[in-house]
């Protein structure tokens, strides 16, 4: 099971909405970072979470210029998700009707601390989160209870018709056009040394007679199998497959897409070595049916209007809460 709300994991969820004000926890937690509808979370609880909401995008805490702002824009974010998922959580709470099943619960609980090498270190991470076994487990409960109110906010999302398919295709025919693409055999022969006073030289002279041969009327996979360095294809008679635009590295692509089938190019300098290419095939840009992609397409919509009815619910309880902010959220010094 994977416990989500509004995109944040379960770990990083529950480190946000764990001890502040809240007598299921335990532990003492200087300074409020935020209070929502009087429940308080903490600064170590913010801090907590910002570290974890930061961890996969890299930034170097140290930076400066650039990383300083992203850095800002980050806690800003944090902070955003914090809030949110506390007016979700008290929303489910405040519905009265969720329930959570203890194998429910037993699951989330197995997902969260399965990063953890031993059962003894997740436990110290709790207890250094403020958590006992049992507040956390309460804990997961609530956050759970927050993601089945979600689901229920897009269950209630109404079927698509007819009519609001029609105008989705209509107003995304770029969308779902599939672009031109092409299908080559190539032959490689990359940069190397070669001993000799000009070793790209020497390399251009042996695709040479190799050109010679494929322009001759040999069979271009045969001559690919016995001489391409492109491990991946060679075996295959060097064909790459279908591709589009900007799928290649751009000399490759620009001779590739100006060939005709069944046309051989001229040597291709790339940074991977010469190329000769031959253009197999070619499949023309086409804007997929609508009767091709009815159902996919009906089913891509009810998401995305499921997810504009949580991000509605959302804003609805902020603008109906009281959140206040209590921290600066350009980043700390102390950072």
């Amino acid at each position: 099971m994977t416990v989500m709300l509004r995109g944040i994991s379960l770990l990083a969820a529950v480190l946000a909405l764990g001890p502040g004000a809240q007598a299921w926890s335990q532990g003492s937690h200087p300074g409020i970072a935020a209070r929502v509808n009087g429940v308080e979370i903490s600064n170590e609880r913010f801090n907590a979470f910002y570290q974890e909401y930061r961890r996969p995008y890299g930034v170097n805490v140290a930076g400066r210029g650039d990383h300083l702002d992203k850095l800002t824009r980050l806690r800003r974010e944090a902070m955003d998700l914090m809030v949110e998922q506390e007016l979700i959580r008290q929303a489910a709470e405040a519905q009265g009707d969720i329930e959570v099943s203890a194998g429910e619960i037993d699951a989330a609980l197995a997902e969260v601390s399965e990063p953890f090498k031993t059962p003894e270190e997740f436990t110290r991470r709790i207890e250094s989160e403020g958590f006992t076994e049992e507040s956390y487990r309460e804990n997961v409960a609530r956050m759970i209870a927050a993601a089945k109110y979600l689901d229920g906010v897009r269950v209630g999302v109404a079927a698509v018709s007819d009519e609001e398919l029609e105008t989705y295709y209509r107003d995304n025919a770029v969308r779902l056009t599939l672009p031109e693409q092409v299908r080559v055999r190539h032959i490689l022969l990359t940069w190397k040394p070669m001993g000799t006073t000009d070793d790209r030289a020497a390399i251009r002279a042996q695709m040479a007679p190799i050109l010679d041969k494929a322009r001759a009327g040999e069979d271009f996979a045969a001559l690919a199998r016995e001489y391409s360095d492109d491990s991946a294809t060679a075996q295959n008679g060097g064909d790459t497959g279908f591709f589009h635009r900007s799928q290649m590295v751009p000399a490759f692509e620009a001779v590739a897409f100006a060939l005709q089938p069944g046309g051989i190019s001229d040597p291709v300098e790339t940074p991977f070595g010469v190329h000769i290419l031959r253009l197999e095939e070619r499949k023309e840009a086409r804007l997929l049916p609508l009767d091709e992609v009815r159902e996919q397409l009906r089913e891509h919509i009810r998401g995305e209007k499921m997810e504009a009815a949580v991000k509605q619910e959302t804003e609805r309880l902020r603008q109906e809460g009281e959140v206040a902010i209590l921290i600066p959220l350009e980043r700390p010094k102390s950072n």
